[in-house]
Formats: C-alpha cells, sequence, structure tokens
C-alpha cells in the first residue's frame, strides 16, 4: 500500500468570502482548478506551522492558523491522502503568487460552486 500524503490548506475568509487560488496548468494534481493555498506536509513538521509556511509560500500573505474545521479523504494520483483544512487569520501582506497559482480571487460559496474546484473544497462548502 502507498504512504499517506497529508495536506493542510488554510480556510482564509474575508466576510462571506473565502481566498482561493487557481492551480497551474502544469500542476500534477488538479491542474486548473481553484483550490485553497495549503500543501503536503513535511517529514517532522507541525500542521499549523506547515499551512502558515505554505500559504506564505504561495500567497506571500502571513496568516495565523486557528483550528482545524474539516477534514477530508480521497485517493490523488493513486495516493491516499487525507485534507486538513485550517481556519486561518490573515495577519500582514499583499498577495504576491508563487509559480504554483496564476490567479486568485475572494469569492463566496455560491460563486465558488460555479468553478472548477478540487473535490475537497466542494465538500467543505456543502458544509457551511
Amino acid at each position: 500500500m502507498k504512504e499517506w500524503v497529508v495536506v493542510q490548506k488554510a480556510v482564509i475568509a474575508e466576510g462571506n468570502k473565502y481566498l482561493i487560488l487557481k492551480r497551474s496548468p502544469k500542476a500534477h494534481a488538479y491542474p486548473n482548478c481553484w483550490d485553497f493555498a495549503g500543501g503536503k506536509l513535511e517529514a517532522g513538521e507541525d500542521i499549523s506551522e506547515s499551512v502558515e509556511r505554505e500559504v506564505l509560500e504561495e500567497t506571500s500573505l502571513k496568516v495565523k492558523a486557528i483550528r482545524p474545521v474539516f477534514i477530508f479523504h480521497e485517493f490523488v494520483n493513486s495516493h491516499p491522502s487525507v485534507f486538513i483544512l485550517y481556519q486561518c487569520n490573515k495577519i500582514s501582506g499583499k498577495i504576491r503568487l508563487s509559480e504554483e497559482h496564476t490567479e486568485f480571487k475572494w469569492a463566496t460559496k455560491e460563486e465558488i460552486l460555479k468553478l472548477k474546484t478540487e473535490k475537497f473544497l466542494r465538500a467543505f462548502l456543502k458544509t457551511k
């Protein structure tokens, strides 16, 4: 059996809008899909520190991870994967995307559900 992949994602909200990023067309999983900022947990890394690091790397925003709000499991490219979504508060910074993403937007739940998204994001929004 393949090793589990742990992915943490940041739920960053302003009012009723969430920060979402569009994955690069070159992404190995879910190319051109809208996503929350985040990524894979590295060996020995604390999950909340990891999500804060990933957000900084992908968006240049400094955030504080508050608490996990949703967990989702699926197979991504034949790898068992668990997604842990963390509520995060924006501390500082202006959004500057890394090469992993091509666009960002602040969008409502209804707007996001009309877009091509990753499965975890759609599942999370259906609980709101």
